[in-house]
């Protein structure tokens, strides 16, 4: 019989990659945004049960909660079991808002279902546009999870 489990954390837990190279960030008890030009990765780390009652656990899916302004979009998310990248989504252009419930645009399967060994890591790279006038693109994230399994 196989045991679902489901892990997540809340958007105030993204680090941005290179700390400092932001106009704004702000936490709030609804998210984490962060205002900026060009393009960031943002990382999660994901509180990952390796093994559930003596039984090693399999990835099945993941997923980022997010609220994109102006021409901020997300392009492309990696999902990593501690130094080791075990699934791509790539050339992506992900805008809008996918901040409250599971949908199409804010969960992905992991088709491999790579055994967890170590500890679960989501980045997603977000492109927030050239530098221009007016306002400053941004990205809000409420949550990022992923869902286990054991068989």
């Amino acid at each position: 019989m196989a045991n679902l489990q489901a892990f997540w954390v809340h958007g105030t837990a993204v680090k941005m990659e290179r700390e400092g190279y932001f106009i704004s960030k702000q936490y709030a008890g609804y998210a984490a945004i962060f205002r900026t030009y060009g393009a960031e990765w943002f990382h999660f780390a994901i509180p990952t049960p390796v093994i559930f009652d003596g039984i090693r656990t399999y990835l099945k899916k993941v997923f980022v909660f997010y609220k994109t302004e102006g021409t901020a979009k997300i392009t492309a998310i990696h999902v990593y079991d501690a130094g080791k990248k075990i699934a791509s989504f790539d050339n992506l252009s992900l805008t809008g808002d996918h901040s409250t419930v599971v949908d199409q645009f804010n969960s992905w399967l992991i088709t491999q279902s790579p055994k967890m060994l170590f500890g679960l890591g989501i980045s997603v790279l977000v492109d927030f546009g050239p530098q221009t006038t007016g306002t400053v693109p941004a990205i809000s994230f409420a949550a990022a999870g992923a869902d286990f399994e054991t068989s």
